[in-house]
């Protein structure tokens, strides 16, 4: 398929042999933006424009909803086979599990295990814990396999670590990539991951602020919750 922007059915018509050749940056950028799944402020702060308050209460300049994108079995197993192609060309070897976090995680990671030939599994969250942020492992995996773990989205790292600690905690025989792979890292600042860097398809630094310290509250602008106010957040309202 030539290299362009592309209608949203276009996108929802593709099969991986399709493509044959790895998506550019604007590409990826172009699935967001026609499936309504990614927005980023655009300009000065300006109290006629709304800006995105996110579940942390906290308030963002840009915001990303990777289940608009992954819900697609489609558009899911192709950026999958994408990412594993990345992974390669950096040198990624041997993967026997491929792990990912609920929920969002789940059919992405199994997408990445499916295109590596590797087992597959997820954390899941801790029901007693109020705040959902404490993860548990129920499998067994074989002593001294490789773990690659995928997530769909990374911004603190807060669960990218919390999902290796719940592994590990009853796994100590296995060995993690030095690598996360992700469909969207969008920090709000350059930060390594403990055991390793994080390898993105997508990759956009947006920031967060409390809301005494933003900009955009300084302003005037509109403090929104992206999914209920999608349309006045991108303009369409």
């Amino acid at each position: 398929m030539p290299e362009g922007k592309w209608t949203r059915e276009e996108f929802l018509s593709l099969r991986p042999g399709d493509i044959g050749r790895g998506l550019t940056d604007g590409e990826i950028r172009n699935i967001f933006e026609v499936l309504d799944a990614g927005w980023i402020y655009q300009g000065e702060p300006d109290p006629s424009k709304p800006h995105a308050v996110l579940a942390s209460e906290k308030c963002s300049n840009g915001y990303f909803n990777c289940r608009k994108v992954l819900c697609h079995p489609n558009l899911c197993g192709i950026l999958a086979v994408q990412l594993v192609s990345l992974l390669k060309q950096l040198g990624i070897g041997r993967v026997d599990w491929v792990v990912g976090s609920a929920y969002s995680a789940i059919t992405w990671s199994y997408e990445v295990a499916k295109a590596l030939g590797a087992c597959h599994g997820f954390v899941e969250k801790d029901p007693t814990d109020p705040k959902q942020k404490r993860m548990l492992w129920k499998e067994e995996i074989p002593e001294l396999s490789y773990v690659l773990q995928a997530e769909e989205l990374i911004t603190t790292l807060g669960t990218t670590e919390e999902v290796r600690r719940a592994i590990t905690e009853t796994n100590r025989s296995i060995s993690f990539l030095p690598v996360v792979g992700a469909l969207v890292h969008r920090p709000a600042a350059a930060k390594e991951l403990n055991a390793g860097k994080v390898v993105a398809l997508l990759n956009t630094v947006i920031q967060t602020w409390e809301p005494q310290n933003c900009p955009y509250c300084k302003v005037g602008s509109p403090r929104v919750k992206p999914k209920a106010n999608w349309a006045q957040l991108v303009g369409r309202a």
